[in-house]
């Protein structure tokens, strides 16, 4: 008998596979990004037909069979990316595919989930277009340092410490990323051809 592992996680993205089935790419606390098959997730009486879409977050119940990750279940699910600006929308969505570019294999990173759902909690609460664009680069730097892609210098460790209330950032990173942020985006952007992906 399989084994189900249940953990926290947040859709990145999924798509249709023959008449009734979803596959999903989730980006989970435990294991590192998993993709699974679920099965006739698309037929009306089933119970994951909802807990599927993209910036969807909650609890993923999965088992491992042969070849794929099966989803065999979801609750505490979170709708509140969607419930954002436009704006904030588009922001998670360039968040998502990243990560989808960047993140081969399941291993887990540690603190990059933590880091990713703080970042959208953050972005979706941004009051105007500059603040959103700081969170977004912030968020974008982080996810680059958690996955080995970024330079850990002096200049860049103010932006990738969380504030220590908690919060993903503070006022004064705020103000700090206003200023530096046309070399804060030629460093990702320099990071992201680096990589080749």
């Amino acid at each position: 008998m399989h084994k189900v592992v249940a953990t926290q996680g947040l859709v990145l993205t999924k798509r249709s596979a023959g008449e009734a089935n979803t596959l999903v790419a989730i980006l989970t606390k435990d294991l590192g990004l998993v993709r699974a098959a679920a099965r006739s997730a698309r037929v009306e009486q089933s119970k994951l037909r909802y807990g599927l879409e993209p910036l969807t977050q909650g609890k993923f119940s999965m088992v491992r069979g042969r070849y794929e990750w099966k989803l065999v279940g979801t609750e505490e699910l979170s709708r509140a990316y969607l419930a954002g600006s436009p704006l904030s929308r588009r922001a998670a969505g360039r968040v998502t595919r990243l990560l989808l570019r960047l993140i081969h294999g399941e291993e887990p990173v540690a603190d990059l989930y933590t880091t990713v759902v703080e970042g959208l909690d953050r972005l979706v609460r941004a009051e105007s277009e500059a603040e959103l664009e700081s969170v977004e680069c912030v968020l974008v730097l982080r996810v680059l340092a958690h996955l080995g892609y970024l330079p850990h210098t002096p200049a860049l460790a103010p932006f990738l410490q969380t504030a220590p209330e908690g919060e993903f950032m503070s006022e004064d990173l705020a103000v700090a990323v206003a200023r530096s942020r046309p070399s804060l985006i030629r460093t990702i952007n320099h990071s992201l051809s680096a990589t080749g992906l």
